[in-house]
């Protein structure tokens, strides 16, 4: 391996959190970096909205049909996530 190259097994990112400095795998930092670049996204298409419930896109085709939460125009297909939590939410089994 090249000394600049790397390596995200082994190598840490260090975060500054309440004033103290954390040092995180750069595995775990990137992962969370990935999933958060959809927080601000309002639609998504079936193979992202599975990835981000962690689902098959089969079953989260499902699910946004019965939540209603398709948007369709001409070929491409959008679902709408405000919609989709909110029919998680109805659907939660209470303990």
């Amino acid at each position: 391996m090249y000394k600049n190259e790397f390596d995200p097994k082994k190598d840490t990112v260090e975060c500054q959190y309440n004033g103290a400095i954390i040092e995180i795998p750069a595995k775990i930092f990137f992962s969370a970096m990935t999933r958060t670049q959809y927080d601000d996204r309002k639609f998504v298409r079936y193979k992202e909205g599975a990835k981000m419930y962690g689902m098959s896109e089969r079953e989260f085709y499902r699910l946004a049909h019965d939540a209603g939460a398709v948007y369709k125009r001409n070929t491409m297909a959008l679902v709408k996530l405000d919609i989709i939590d909110e029919y998680m939410e109805y659907l939660r089994e209470e303990s």
